[in-house]
Formats: C-alpha cells, structure tokens, sequence
C-alpha cells in the first residue's frame, strides 16, 4: 500500500504539542497531541523545559504515525507567544520563561511612562508589558548568569532544533517587544531602551519561508527529506486557518487563553492601545489581536474546584437563565487582564453571591463573563471596521447552548469551527498553501441570536458598569 502524503502542522502550545497532517485534498489524515509540565514554584512564575517540548513533539508525531501509513513532506510550525528561551553554545541555557509568566509586570511597568508607551506602541504595533521578550530578558537578567548567545521564542525555538538556524517571523518577532512593524526590522532604538544586544536576535524572514532538516529530525521521527517552514505566532495561524485572507471576520480561538483577532490591510493603530497590531502570515496583511488571559485555565480552575469533568460547566450553565439569577463573575483570574483593558491589577470577583445560588449559577457567571469580556473586545474592533461574521474555535465550539450564550451576548451570528487545532492547521497552511483552497469547509451554519439577547444587553451593560473599561489603557501597568 503507498504511503499516504501530507503536511504537517506543528503546534507548540503553552501546555501540549498539538500535531495536525494534512492530507493533499486538505482532509485531516491524523492527529496526535502530548502534554508537558510548567513550572510554578515562585509566586508568578511559569517556567517550562525546552527538552520536554521535544519529548512532547516525538510523542505526537509517534501517535499520528500509529494511526496511518504516511509520508511527511512538508512540516510548518506555530507555537505559544511569547515564550523566552535563551541559547548558549551547546543549546538551551536555561529553562524558557512562558507568556504566563508575570514576574516582569511590574518592573516593565515603573520602567515605562506613557510617553514610551505611546512610542514603542507606534513603532511595534504591541501595547507592551512585562511578557515581552525582551523586557523579560532585561528583568531575568540571563546575559548575566548564563553565557547567552542567542535569544529566541518557543516557536523559533522548535525551527532552531529542526534545521540549527536561528530564524524568527514578522508576527513572531512582534512577541520580542523590539520588533519596528512600519521598517519590518529590528529597532536600534528599542533594543538600547531595555538595553539588548541586537546580535542576540534572530534574522527575520517571512512566515512562508522553508528552510532544509538537520540531523535531529530524525530522531523526532521526521524524514529529513520534509522542508520546514518558519511559520508564525499561534494566533496568527488560527486566523489564517479560518479565515483565510477575508476582512471583517472576528476570529475568536478559545485555549488557555482566548484569543480575539481580525485581519486588516494597513497598519492601523488604536488611539487608546487596546489591541496588538501584528503582521499577519501573509505580508501586507496585519492581525488586530485582543487576548483574554486566563479563560481556559479560569474554566478547568473551576471544573477542579467543582470537582467535575470537562464539558460539565457548560451543562451546568445551560440548567440557570440569562443573566445567572443576579451573579456577575469577572474572569481575570491570571493576575491582570489584557483583553481591552491592560491591567495587571485586575483579579477575579464573583458579585452578588447570594445563598440561594447554585453551582448552575456560578458556572453560568463565569461563562458569562468571558462572553462578556470577548464582546468588549469585538465591539472596539468594530469600531473602524465592520465585523461581519463571529467564527470560534477550541472548547467554546464544543457546546450547543455555549455557542447560543456566546451569540446572544455578542448579538451577533457565530459559526463554529470544529478542527482540534486551528493554529496546526494554519501552520500547514503556510507549509502548503494550496491546502488553503483545496481543504472542505467544515464550518457549520451560523447559530443565530435569540430572544435572550434583549435581556442580555441589560446584563452587558450591568456588568461594564461593575467593571469598566480602563481609561488610557496601552500597558498592564
């Protein structure tokens, strides 16, 4: 029997590898996933081991190629944004520090005042803080314990491993913080702010460039006969996996995180820096992003508290009614929120807990509440510019009477998107770009508002009244 061809996409997320092949009609062929470990001694740190993203990634590939007879010719890459790793000679010096990872926040924040902001958001597009790669480094201070020579993200990280170049993208660039979005290069100016030598960085070339396997692919189990493209930052890989090049659709990839992003064709700043500007996987195409930090991991925080599987919340959420009988649960649980409000001083409130609430009730508030959050950030795009259609992605898409709650409150239709890995899928994308137009649109027919919506713009505006929006936001400061 021959063997079957397809690309492979490569997701490095912030807790698996997520493997997706890609058939040459666009089908999905096979998946595999592997789980790795973060740590979190310190209070706000979140540290992961680079070999175990490689441990993780051989698992993964090992699964898909248990499922199915196939020959890997092509492997594209997304991974986590922005995540620290710093190369000595040999390899990894120490372990990454992940975009989780809080412990710069504050230092970044007396670092900065509004007029850097202000100058650093025009010229990199990112209303910066202290998950930044290179406000990171600076407060790390790695140069200093280790002997440092080269600086990457989890992404390039994996691009580093498979060929031995030291290559980053535009969109992942963008994640490092001294990224100039207008020159497509780095900013001399910006690095001596933080102060980091620009000979750290790595040469930056377009997402859909390839590069050639070194001798360590092997022993992932991949042939080293496979071009590896560079790829590009998670979220724009989602982007460019449901939407393609389209204008106007809101592109909504729930994980961890949640992340809200739409494609626009100019540079288009926000007046009040609420959203981050990134090239897209296609130059001359830029990402307007908002992300919600701690949704994913708020949901499993209270399935563990509730002690119930995963999937029970959103059934749980379905037994109360609009508006959860008065409760109001604000999601940022992470330690700030960026989302439209850039705030690292936000925390988590659970308002109006009464005795007569039911864990229906607080299920439904937290669900809520990221819908709530997800349609602040959605209306700020609309703003300047029409958001014609709501996709979504990841466990949101999972759940009927979610997906209602979600369309309801944002007033608007919502078409999941039911692949496992939209960010593996875009990475393929990029490997193979034909898979783009020859792939089956597995996309469902929109689920339309309902009644409920009415009584959720009194509920929407409820909740902006218990927690509103940031004036002069642009920093988690």
């Amino acid at each position: 029997m021959t063997a079957e061809t397809v690309t492979l996409g490569i997701d490095l997320g912030t807790s698996a590898v997520k493997c997706v092949a890609v058939s040459a009609c666009g089908e999905i062929a096979a998946t595999g996933d592997a789980a790795f470990p973060t740590v979190s001694d310190q209070p706000n740190q979140a540290e992961q081991n680079p070999a175990d993203w490689l441990a993780a990634l051989r698992e993964a590939i090992a699964q898909i190629r248990a499922q199915v007879d196939l020959e890997i010719t092509a492997v594209g890459l997304t991974g986590q944004l922005p995540t620290l790793v710093c190369l000595d000679g040999q390899g990894p010096a120490c372990a990454a520090i992940t975009w989780k990872d809080s412990r710069a926040d504050a230092w970044a924040g007396a670092h900065l005042d509004d007029v850097s902001r202000q100058r650093i958001y025009e010229r990199t597009g990112m209303p910066i803080d202290g998950r930044y790669l290179a406000p990171m480094f600076r407060y790390h201070r790695l140069d200093e314990a280790y002997q440092v020579s080269s600086i990457l993200s989890a992404k390039d990280y994996l691009y580093f491993a498979l060929t031995g170049s030291r290559v980053t993208d535009p969109s992942t660039a963008a994640g490092y913080g001294v990224f100039n979005i207008r020159r497509k290069a780095w900013d001399d100016a910006l690095c001596a702010l933080w102060p980091v030598d620009p000979k750290l960085l790595p040469s930056i070339r377009p997402a859909g460039s390839t590069g050639v396997m070194g001798k360590s692919a092997e022993k992932l189990g991949l042939p080293g006969s496979a071009t590896v493209t560079v790829g590009c930052a998670d979220s724009v890989a989602s982007a460019y996996a449901m939407a393609g090049r389209e204008e106007g659709v809101a592109c909504i990839v729930a994980g961890s995180s949640t992340i809200i992003m739409d494609i626009v064709r100019e540079i288009l700043p926000d007046s009040e820096r609420r959203y981050l500007l990134t090239p897209f996987a296609i130059d001359g195409l830029f990402g307007r992003e908002m992300d919600l930090l701690a949704t994913g991991t708020g949901y499993r925080w209270l399935s563990d508290l509730f002690n119930v599987t995963d999937g029970t919340l959103d059934s749980l959420a379905a037994q109360s009614e609009p508006g959860a009988r008065g409760l109001t649960f604000s999601p940022y649980l992470a330690g700030g929120e960026q989302g439209a409000l850039w705030d690292r001083n936000l925390s988590g409130v659970l308002h109006g807990l009464r005795l007569q609430h039911s864990a229906s009730d607080i299920a439904r508030a937290h669900l809520e509440g990221v819908h709530f959050e997800t349609r602040r950030c959605i209306d700020i795009l609309a703003e300047t510019g029409d958001i014609s259609r709501v996709m979504v992605a990841g466990h949101l898409a999972a759940h009927r009477s979610t997906l209602q709650m979600l369309a309801d409150i944002l007033g608007r239709p919502v078409v999941p998107y039911r692949h496992v890995s939209p960010a593996a899928i875009g990475a393929a994308f990029l490997a193979a770009p034909h898979l783009l137009q020859a792939q089956r649109h597995h996309s469902e027919a929109p689920i339309m508002p309902s009644e409920a919506s009415r009584s959720y713009e009194r509920h929407y505006k409820d909740y902006c009244r218990l927690f509103p929006t940031i004036a002069g936001a642009g920093g988690m400061s």
